[in-house]
This record gives structure tokens, C-alpha cells and sequence, in this order.
């Protein structure tokens, strides 16, 4: 879809408490931090096999801690966040939920487990803990913006405007807030208030890319496409390999019919992305306004090859064959579009009236069995 919000689910918190209680056994207190220490080093290990084995280390430090002292919730909570960082988020929740059997009010476990629920993408208990989180303490804007963002998962659009508000009220310089308050906008097609949300997220953060891709959107909505080519550049300064970027710069381009400009930023992103179906998609489109259909079917080739069941892939195609005259592979590609779902006489009127003007602006006699099938 056109609406991107990168960072949709943030990591956890490091949420790693000093032990208060010291009346706890002195192994305890050691083997916990010798699991903090190796937790530490596997968060800024640079490859995985090293953070693999300072994990293992921490939660085997954790694990002899908790024999000595069971009820320590800091090293349940720790040993949740390490197994999470670990992929074994059923052992992440495992850990979590003794922290909570042990302190009903431990917010600190409902918020981490809320992130595991997220990992396994099971969203009605993610919501459930932060939920809780809200009943436990009112104000706490980071559970509203985070119950947003699963409410907005679940495309219930109106709940996650009313938590990124009570995010914003509790703390007004939340400039994920309001991104996110944005593209819940948006998605309800009201692309004013996005629009507004969108300036004051780029007016508390001037360098936040997110914020630039979303009003692009928005101005793209809005038929404005010189102001989005504008927020798409300041993306493109912020995140030079961007490939999305330069995929919706060239969009812009292309729908201000401007495809000389189109047809460069699509390159750019196969340049970056060889694999990105949806440029070479583009950039055929392009190509074809440009008359240069020879260059259209061999990027909608390139669309089939990576993405056979691409039933638009077949269509374009299709047309962009009816300007070399290649009847044969016209209607093979428009009836394999059609008995994939695609609507070919719609589709073909997205760029002619009728047969009559195809012929009429192209010079191009289409054959009867075809001009058949185009419009009936």
C-alpha cells in the first residue's frame, strides 16, 4: 500500500532495574549481574554469533540467580527481554508471565510481554497488556501510542486516533504520535488532518524521513505533485538509499507527466533493489508514455519473472503489445489477464475512450477477434 510507516513496532525498552532489595542472597546479586553484563555486551555485539553466545551466557546467569533467589522479578523480566532478542519469544513469555504471577502490577513485564505477543503477530493480548499498562497508570503515553499502533494493525482506525490523541495530550512532542495519528487519517481518507499531523511531526523533528514519506503521500492524495516530489527529495537527503523514495519520487514524476525524470528515479531503485517488482512495473508504465514499448515488455518481462502471478503484469503487457503489433502475444497476455481477475476493457479505457480512439491516436488497426475482446 502507498501509506508506510517504517518503524511501525518499535523494539522493546531496555527496561533493566537496579535490584533495591538488598537483603537478597549475595550469589543472587552476582549471578544477576554477571547476566547484565552479558546482556550489555550482546546488545552491542556486531555479529550474531556473538550476540548468540553473550545471550546464552546472560541467561544462564539469570537462570542461577533465579535458583537462589525465585521471586527476583528483575531477572524474569531480563531473562524475557534476552530470549525476545533471541527469537524464543515462547520462553520470553514463559519468563514475563512469572513476573506478573509474582507482581499483578509489574508494569515493566506487561509492557515487554505485550512486544512478545506483537513478535508472534497475536495482537488481542498485545492490546490486553497494554491495556493494562493504561489501568495501572493513566498517564503512561507510551502504552496510548503503542495500543494505537496495534489498534491501527487491526485497521480499527478510530480507536488508534483516539489513543495517538491521548498519547499527544500527555505528551505533546511525540512525533511518532503524530505520524502515526497521520496514517490513521489517512487511511480514512481524511488527508487535511494527516496533512496537519504530518507538518507538526516534521515541525517537532526536522529530519524525521517518516514524516517527509508520509506527507508526500498525502500531497500524492491531493494532486499536489510538485509539493510531494519536494517532501520525496528531503527523504531522499535524509536516507540516500531509500529505494521506496525514489519508487515514489518517480510516481510523482510520472503522474506530473514528467517521464524522462520518472524513468531515472526507477532506474535508481533497481540500481539499489534489482528484485523490486513494483519499479520495473513503473518504469514500463513509463516507457509507454514515452513510445518506447520495445523497453515496456521487457520490464513487464522482468515484473512476470519475479512476480508470476502478477495478473496487472499480463494486462500492461498485453496493451503495450498492441503497439508493435504482435496480436498473437496481445491476446495471449490480455486472456491470461483475464482469467486472472482483471477487468481488460476497464483497464484499457484508463487510457482510451473506446477502440475507435486507440486506433484514432496511435495510427494502430486493431483486428477484429481483438478489438472484440477490448469491448465486450
Amino acid at each position: 500500500g502507498l501509506w508506510r510507516f517504517s518503524q511501525l513496532f518499535a523494539s522493546p525498552k531496555r527496561l533493566i532495574p537496579f535490584i533495591k532489595n538488598q537483603n537478597i542472597h549475595r550469589r543472587a546479586y552476582v549471578a544477576f549481574y554477571s547476566g547484565l553484563t552479558f546482556q550489555n555486551t550482546g546488545d552491542k555485539s556486531e555479529t550474531s554469533e556473538e550476540r548468540q553466545a553473550a545471550y546464552q551466557k546472560a541467561v544462564a546467569y539469570y537462570t542461577e540467580a533465579l535458583e537462589q533467589k525465585p521471586d527476583m522479578l528483575e531477572a524474569y523480566l531480563n531473562s524475557g527481554i534476552v530470549y525476545n532478542d533471541m527469537d524464543k519469544v515462547d520462553e520470553a513469555l514463559e519468563n514475563y508471565n512469572i513476573a506478573i504471577q509474582l507482581n499483578p502490577s509489574y508494569i515493566d513485564a506487561y509492557y515487554n510481554r505485550g512486544f512478545a505477543y506483537l513478535n508472534k503477530k497475536d495482537l488481542d493480548p498485545a492490546i490486553a497488556d497494554f491495556s493494562k499498562i493504561i489501568e495501572l497508570n493513566p498517564e503512561h503515553a507510551e502504552a496510548y501510542y503503542f495500543r494505537g499502533l496495534l489498534y491501527f494493525s487491526k485497521e480499527d482506525f478510530e480507536q488508534c486516533l483516539q489513543d495517538c490523541t491521548r498519547a499527544i495530550q500527555l505528551n505533546p512532542d511525540d512525533t511518532d504520535a503524530y505520524n502515526l495519528r497521520g496514517t490513521a487519517y489517512a487511511a480514512k481518507g481524511d488527508f487535511d488532518n494527516a496533512f496537519k499531523d504530518y507538518t507538526k511531526a516534521i515541525e517537532l523533528q526536522p529530519d524525521d524521513a517518516d514524516a517527509y514519506n508520509n506527507r508526500g503521500n498525502t500531497y500524492i492524495e491531493k494532486g499536489d505533485f510538485d509539493n510531494a516530489i519536494k517532501d520525496y527529495i528531503k527523504v531522499i537527503q535524509l536516507k540516500p538509499d531509500d529505494a521506496d523514495a525514489y519508487n515514489k519520487r518517480g510516481i510523482a514524476y510520472g503522474l506530473k507527466g514528467d517521464s524522462d525524470n520518472a524513468v531515472k528515479d526507477f532506474d535508481k531503485v533497481i540500481q539499489l533493489q534489482p528484485d523490486y517488482a513494483g519499479a520495473y512495473n513503473n518504469r514500463g508504465i513509463a516507457y509507454a508514455k514515452t513510445g518506447e514499448f520495445d523497453n515496456t515488455i521487457t520490464d513487464f518481462d522482468k515484473v512476470i519473472e519475479l512476480n508470476p502471478d502478477d495478473a496487472e503484469a499480463y494486462c500492461n503487457r498485453g496493451e503495450a503489445w498492441l503497439h508493435l503489433q504482435e496480436w498473437e502475444k496481445s491476446k495471449s497476455d490480455l486472456m491470461t489477464a483475464k482469467n486472472m481477475g482483471i477487468d481488460i476493457i476497464a483497464s484499457f479505457h484508463n487510457d482510451y475512450a473506446s477502440v475507435e480512439d486507440f486506433e484514432q491516436k496511435t495510427g494502430v488497426q486493431l483486428p477484429p477477434d481483438i478489438a472484440e475482446i477490448l469491448t465486450q
